[in-house]
């Protein structure tokens, strides 16, 4: 009877280490170069904001397109024809920051990349990636102002991790918002 209790013990312990073993790792890995970027797996969106044409456009809140909803509060297409003139149309925040996303979860995108910049006066951004494990914050001290250039920023993320959502905040506030473009998903290999 004894010997039975510790053999049911050992198999148990068995499945706990393997179950512990086949737990995913978080783990992230930031790029820069959108051509780089692409090339690590299967890109399956990739959306701007170029056919709502110039001019201001509010579409919906929440507003879905692209694997993305977009559940800023004030949701603004700013197009290139407009006193910001941004060289692509952009998506921000009418109320200038910050910028809340969730991302469709059915596929589990582990890649997530965009173009980003800011309109209105320089600030900081606080950059928050949300996945199925966790959040991971980066800050971005220098992005450049919309109708100049915009800077790529892609995300991969390790086995067993996918995005959730993402959010944008200008340190500024009022005066100046974050502004994003090209919205990329994929999944790597």
């Amino acid at each position: 009877m004894k010997k039975g209790k510790l053999v049911n013990f050992t198999i148990l312990l068995g499945f706990a280490v393997l179950l512990i073993s086949s737990i995913a790792e978080a783990s992230i890995v930031q790029y820069s170069n959108r051509t780089t970027f692409n090339s690590q797996g299967t890109i399956s969106e990739n959306y701007g904001y170029d056919d709502f044409g110039t001019g201001f456009y509010y579409p919906s809140n929440p507003w879905t397109s692209h694997g993305v909803t977009y559940t800023t509060g004030a949701n603004l297409i700013v197009g290139t024809n407009t006193l910001y003139t941004p060289i692509s149309n952009v998506f921000c925040y009418d109320g200038w920051s910050p910028i809340t996303a969730t991302i469709d979860n059915s596929p589990m995108y582990n890649m997530f990349g965009l173009d980003l910049g800011y309109l209105g006066t320089s600030s900081g951004i606080t950059f928050d990636v949300i996945t199925n494990l966790g959040d991971y914050s980066f800050y971005v001290i220098n992005a450049p102002i919309a109708s100049r250039s915009l800077d790529f920023y892609g995300f991969i993320l390790g086995s067993g991790e996918y995005f959730t959502g993402f959010s944008l905040t200008s340190d500024q506030g009022n005066g100046s918002a974050p502004a994003i473009d090209n919205v990329t998903l994929g999944s790597t290999s």
